[in-house]
């Protein structure tokens, strides 16, 4: 199945940019349809959907992050001519939209930028062990609504199969070199803070700053959220500054 979900529909005569979200570890994408309203007109929004979650349940998980980053990067490689590409990661889900930026500067294919969200920088990986923490630490990292439902289960499934993509992670020694990058963190969240953001700066050549917004480490799928975050690509890294006209 498709590792790419639209929630706007794409007219190449008025679509501005392009945004692809990635959700935080555990997560799907389907819950950005009610944020695609909110954004700015001119965006089309698409969601990255790893195997094991909702409308991918029933596939298995990936077999490493090389995997996730080679398909997402192969499904983004060739956008519309002229229409921006711009990247949004939230927590795990930012570094591995790094990643894809990284591999689309590979083959000449650089987004215009990418906003990296509640998300600890490349360096905090490094060191992740392989170990499998015991499901009740992962249940507490789940969304409150989904800690508490009937699905948790599975979140926690497919928390466990994202967090086992990171084993190992070597951080890349060079820095972004045609992609801004632009940090943003939440004031109310408790998971990631914004030093444990700093790293961020020094994996682009054109970082653009770090802003911090009114939410916690669960809202930036959240369509008031998201719609700030990538006004702060408009704002600070020109991304998409045909959006404004």
């Amino acid at each position: 199945m498709s590792w790419l979900r639209s929630f706007t529909a794409a007219d190449a005569g008025s679509t501005a940019a392009t945004v692809v979200v990635f959700p935080p570890a555990g997560a799907g994408c389907l819950r950005l349809r009610a944020s695609a309203a909110a954004l700015p007109p001119g965006l089309e929004l698409r969601g990255v959907q790893l195997p094991g979650r909702e409308d991918r349940l029933a596939d298995p998980p990936a077999r490493g992050l090389s995997e996730v980053v080679a398909c997402v990067a192969a499904a983004l490689r060739d956008p519309a001519p002229g229409r921006p590409l711009v990247l949004l990661g939230v927590s795990l889900g930012a570094v591995v939209a790094y990643e894809v930026a990284r591999a689309l500067e590979a083959v000449g294919a650089a987004p215009r930028a990418l906003v990296v969200a509640a998300a600890r920088s490349p360096e905090h990986w490094a060191a992740f062990p392989a170990a499998d923490p015991p499901p009740e630490e992962l249940t507490a990292l789940l969304h409150p609504a989904v800690r508490e439902s009937g699905p948790a289960s599975y979140a926690v499934t497919a928390l466990r199969a994202d967090l086992r993509l990171m084993a190992g992670y070597a951080v890349p020694a060079e820095p972004l070199a045609d992609t801004a990058l632009l940090s943003v963190s939440g004031s109310r969240d408790t998971v990631v803070t914004a030093a444990q953001m700093s790293g961020w700066r020094d994996r682009s050549r054109r970082y653009r700053g770090h802003r911090e917004l009114d939410a916690d480490h669960h809202a930036f799928l959240d369509p008031d959220v998201l719609a700030a975050a990538l006004s702060g690509v408009a704002g600070t890294a020109g991304a998409l500054a045909e959006v404004r006209g």
